[in-house]
């Protein structure tokens, strides 16, 4: 696979030149299918999979150029449905390990608020700046570290059954 995205500027300035050609519709839309399929990383399952942003993004832009071109075979268009809706659920932010990532931020705030009126009681303004400054840090790269948006999830879930890798 050399540059999809460029296989499609080129499709669409096919489409372009021949506005109202249905065959070229067709040809455009059942082509980006085939782009979407060879982008995508190929489990030892043979199943498709997203593993990259670069992916994902290309995948988007087919789908939804599909599905608004229309045309062409049905069950291409469903596919198209499909990946959309896969796309869509793949943005939902979710929490790995999240009684770990709670008990973690707990304890965070527990301390952070134990230094912050420590530091208030001996009289250190700078102190309690220093406390709440690394206690909201702490919390952040807890947050950071156990909330992924479910694609990356999926992702790094498969890595060890990739067979083939997409873009």
């Amino acid at each position: 696979m050399s540059d999809p995205m460029g296989e499609a500027r080129a499709l669409e300035a096919e489409l372009a030149a021949n506005p109202g050609d249905a065959d070229v519709r067709a040809k455009v839309v059942t082509r980006l299918g085939e782009l979407t399929a060879e982008v995508r990383s190929v489990t030892r399952d043979q199943v498709l999979v997203m593993t990259s942003a670069r992916q994902r993004d290309f995948c988007a832009y087919a789908a939804e150029r599909m599905i608004t071109l229309g045309g062409g075979d049905e069950t291409v268009l469903a596919n198209a449905r499909a990946l959309a809706e896969e796309i869509k659920a793949g943005e939902d932010w979710i929490w790995r390990s999240r009684n770990l990532a709670a008990t973690l931020g707990g304890a965070a705030v527990a301390a952070g608020l134990a230094a912050v009126v420590l530091a208030a009681l001996a009289g250190s303004i700078p102190l309690v700046a220093v406390a709440a400054v690394l206690s909201s840090a702490a919390l952040a790269a807890i947050v950071l570290q156990y909330r992924r948006q479910r694609w990356r999830l999926d992702a790094e879930r498969v890595s060890q059954v990739v067979w083939r890798h997409g873009i």
